[in-house]
């Protein structure tokens, strides 16, 4: 059985973009990185880039490497810093310890996956593109003993519905497709790209989640694929086990 993390796994209805922005740039001004810029512009020029930078990767599905992003966000203020610049590095470090601060799982995430461990072999398969940050918050929530492969985009550089990407984590279970089950909430990253690799899937709605309004354009848009079943939270994925 393989998972999707974030809004599947780890929630991040509660997460403020705002403070991780804020947290990147203070770090920058410390290092002498920058200067003075003024919170708003640098935010505005910072989405224009990254949602830029996402149209350009959607045929590829190439991951988006977050310190370029960084890097092409300060080019914009005549700043030539290179992506994997130690400050640059920091400034994202940064960042995702705010992400973290704000993500959470709900109560009964962990007995969920330890009931599951004694049926299945249990993967992660993400798309997030600074993968040290991901390996931080499953540590945060003690999830990574529950995991026998965790394939994340940052690391392969390819991003969900690539097939790469489940492959992946297939080849490392030693699991053919057709007997596997993926769990995500989004219908194109996470049901289109494992049905048409032949796994069963299941949709975890997570209405009161999905209002992020900082989602990279097009992941939780409607998409022309049906999951073989579909809950409205984790919590129902226990209820349905006999039927998968």
């Amino acid at each position: 059985m393989l998972f999707d993390f974030g809004d599947t796994l780890v929630l991040t209805d509660r997460w403020n973009y705002d403070k991780c922005l804020k947290r990147l740039l203070e770090s920058l001004h410390n290092d002498s990185v920058i200067i003075s810029i003024p919170y708003e512009k640098f935010k505005h020029v910072y989405f224009r880039v990254r949602n830029q930078m996402y149209l350009e990767s959607e045929k590829s599905l190439r991951e988006v490497d977050f310190g370029q992003r960084i890097a092409k966000t300060l080019k914009s203020f005549n700043l030539n810093i290179n992506g994997k610049n130690p400050a640059v590095k920091r400034a994202i470090e940064c960042f995702l310890d705010a992400f973290i601060e704000d993500a959470h799982i709900e109560s009964y995430a962990p007995t969920l996956l330890t009931r599951l461990k004694k049926e299945y072999k249990l993967g992660l398969v993400s798309n997030f593109a600074y993968a040290p940050g991901l390996w931080k918050t499953l540590d945060r929530f003690d999830l990574t003993k529950f995991f026998e492969v965790v394939a994340i985009s940052g690391e392969l550089g390819y991003r969900k519905p690539h097939p790469r990407i489940f492959r992946k984590a297939l080849k490392t279970l030693k699991v053919r497709a057709n007997k596997a089950v993926f769990v995500g909430d989004s219908l194109k990253a996470d049901i289109f790209g494992a049905k048409r690799l032949g796994l069963k899937t299941v949709l975890v709605e997570n209405v009161g989640v999905r209002k992020n309004p900082y989602a990279i354009a097009g992941e939780l848009d409607p998409f022309p694929v049906k999951p073989d079943i579909a809950i409205p939270n984790l919590r129902k994925l226990a209820e349905i086990l006999d039927i998968l």
